[in-house]
């Protein structure tokens, strides 16, 4: 697993670390925005509750329990020291590693995924976001400890051929020039409460599509072992393609472009979020080939209940492009 992270950026102006969601499954994603230096999110308030929204959909489905990292704690009960270095790219500059975060014996608590978030004007022309798990720069200590750096309580993780994963977090970076619709109402609301304007960027689809990668989709070393050709192998992704492997967009991180399933916990088609494009103008929800794609690389998911949003018509008004970069979560956008 491969991330980066910066060793000390305590000039940066005063970081806004959002408030921890409720979990309704077992899953806490919490932002920190201590790396947004260009203030992405302290101008654009809307995209925090927005990306809370999309933080809200995959905790309300995902049940793992995920074990606390706590190099002092741990310490104690080694009788050893237990040390790490978290390795994520910086949201703020995420292509230049010498950005990179690098932070020391950081703490995680139970259950909560860490992501730094911010705006960034370096992606080229298309670019809407980029984003993925973080790794580890090093760690030492006994061997319990290091498997709850590897494996945080996800025997899978640990395996030779890994069926789980088990992060401590990541970052995503969106950009900041692109234009983008801030849906002002519950995006998840049934049925949508306002369409996405013709030329703009949605959001929430970004938002969903780069937590994905963040929980693994693309990512993690249980998606690639589960990858044969430009074919995903996972069963439960093959349960719903008729039994068969998935094909994969070039870079083997996506769906195949134009891939479609039901929204999750409907009966309503649509393109995919985790396929490599999005068209202007419109919304995509998670799918349920998307959430198979999840429960493939290790996570628990529960079913949707009843009620879950309609997706409006999608319009023809040009594609916009996301790819996945350096084992990072991306998605460019071309219209």
């Amino acid at each position: 697993m491969r991330g980066k992270i910066f060793a000390g950026m305590a000039a940066l102006a005063l970081a806004f670390l959002s408030a921890t969601p409720v979990a309704r499954g077992g899953l806490i994603i919490q932002f920190d925005t201590s790396f947004d230096s260009g203030n992405f999110f302290g101008s654009n308030p809307q995209a925090m509750t927005l990306l809370n929204d999309a933080a809200d959909f995959f905790q309300d489905h995902i049940t793992d329990n995920l074990t606390a990292i706590d190099p002092a704690a741990q310490s104690i009960t080694d009788n050893t020291t237990d040390t790490w270095t978290t390795d994520a790219f910086n949201p703020t500059d995420p292509n230049n590693s010498t950005a990179d975060i690098k932070l020391s014996n950081l703490t995680v608590p139970a259950n909560v995924i860490t992501v730094y978030v911010g705006g960034t004007t370096t992606f080229p022309s298309g670019q809407l976001g980029l984003g993925g798990p973080g790794g580890i720069a090093g760690g030492s200590g006994s061997q319990a400890w290091v498997d709850i750096l590897s494996g945080r309580g996800q025997a899978g993780a640990l395996a030779t051929t890994p069926t789980d994963f088990g992060p401590w977090g990541g970052s995503v970076a969106f950009n900041s020039t692109a234009t983008w619709y801030f849906d002002p109402s519950n995006p998840e609301a049934n049925p949508p409460t306002n369409s996405v304007p013709a030329g703009q960027n949605d959001f929430y689809s970004v938002a969903l599509h780069e937590l994905g990668h963040v929980l693994g989709f693309g990512t993690a070393d249980s998606w690639n072992a589960l990858v044969s050709g430009n074919t995903f192998t996972g069963a439960n992704a093959e349960a719903l393609n008729g039994s068969t492997a998935v094909a994969l967009s070039t870079d083997l991180s996506h769906w195949a472009q134009g891939t479609t399933s039901d929204i999750f916990g409907t009966n309503t088609a649509q393109e995919t979020d985790m396929d490599p494009s999005l068209t202007v103008g419109t919304r995509k929800y998670f799918t349920d080939l998307d959430m198979a794609g999840l429960q493939d690389v290790g996570w628990n998911v529960v079913p949707e209940p009843a009620a879950w949003p309609w997706l409006a018509a999608l319009g023809a008004l040009g594609a916009h492009f996301w790819r996945k970069k350096n084992f990072r979560l991306s998605r460019p956008s071309t219209v």
